[in-house]
């Protein structure tokens, strides 16, 4: 036993001379700015501490790591979010726990950025304290942004609590769970969006459509088939874009009928929808074409995209030649 314990007590050394060793290298190839950076992190101005977090959030430099660990402990609350903004741009694991102990701050506006912070980490750890978030947590902020990231890292633990958040006295909250089980691809979550299709909160109406597109709900479709008629212009062309991806053409009338809309995210889900239809007809081609020449540049370019996804031959102008003499 005794042999047992001398053994830990020296690989306990050695594991602390390794990682001083690792400190110290890392500290002589520090970047000038990031150890400047660093150093003012130590200011007794938290107007520095601030900008000095900013900073190496810009940086983007491992060797930044425990110092801004350390910062998500400052008295300021300023400093702890550009903290936490700075440790979500370095993409690094390591940071995850304080993160995680950083979830109970007192401060809404720090526990906000943690949560974005661990999305951009994407790592599985978090899935749990992000969990707690969502249901514990007093600020709708807070678990708007826990609903948002539990989508974005697409782990199925996260499905009963956004269906239970489908039903949340928050239309936000319902918004963003609605367009998060989308992502997670489990399609039992297909009943409750179907329902939720009837939802007074149009945000909550258009995400579901999607998501029943997303995952592939045959089940949906007559109920998609009915929000065709909603009064919200985007609902519309994504209801027909989930449609298409089940398979479905009924949506093409509204699509093509959309394409003349003057907001531009009414036409680009119109073209959008078109490219899920799949269908070639002269209107469409049509419809496209006039697209390509739409004024706004992001129109353009779904309207580039979804002609080469259809094959439609597009048409380009000849660069005119000078005439002889000419340069």
């Amino acid at each position: 036993m005794r042999e047992r314990s001398k053994w830990l007590v020296l690989l306990m050394a050695l594991t602390f001379l390794g990682s001083l060793t690792f400190l110290q290298a890392q500290e002589k190839e520090m970047r000038p700015e990031v150890k400047a950076a660093i150093e003012k992190l130590k200011s007794e101005d938290s107007g520095e501490r601030r900008k000095a977090a900013e900073t190496l959030g810009r940086l983007r430099d491992r060797a930044s790591l425990p110092a801004l660990i350390d910062a998500l402990q400052d008295e300021d609350f300023g400093v702890r979010v550009n903290a936490a903004d700075a440790l979500g741009n370095l993409r690094d694991k390591s940071a995850t726990l304080a993160l995680i102990e950083a979830l109970k701050d007192e401060s809404d506006g720090v526990r906000i950025s943690v949560v974005v912070a661990l999305g951009y980490i994407r790592d599985k750890e978090s899935v749990e304290p992000l969990i707690e978030s969502l249901t514990e947590d007093k600020n709708e902020g807070v678990r708007i942004s826990a609903a948002q990231v539990l989508g974005n890292l697409r782990d199925k633990r996260a499905v009963p609590v956004l269906l239970e958040a489908l039903k949340d006295e928050s239309r936000r909250i319902r918004a963003t769970a609605a367009r998060s089980l989308g992502r997670l691809g489990d399609p039992e979550a297909g009943e409750a969006l179907i329902e939720a299709l009837k939802d007074e909160e149009v945000r909550v109406r258009l995400y579901a459509s999607e998501s029943l597109g997303n995952l592939g709900v045959a089940s949906a479709i007559e109920p998609l088939k009915e929000l065709l008629n909603d009064q919200d212009a985007r609902t519309r062309c994504a209801t027909a874009s989930a449609l298409g991806k089940l398979g479905d053409k009924s949506g093409l009338d509204v699509a093509l009928k959309e394409l003349e809309n003057r907001d531009i995210r009414v036409r680009t889900g119109a073209i959008t929808a078109l490219g899920y239809i799949g269908e070639t007809s002269e209107p469409v081609v049509d419809g496209i074409k006039k697209a390509l020449n739409d004024k706004n540049i992001s129109v353009r370019r779904v309207a580039e995209m979804v002609a080469n996804q259809l094959r439609i031959e597009i048409e380009t102008k000849e660069e005119e030649k000078p005439e002889s003499g000419e340069r």
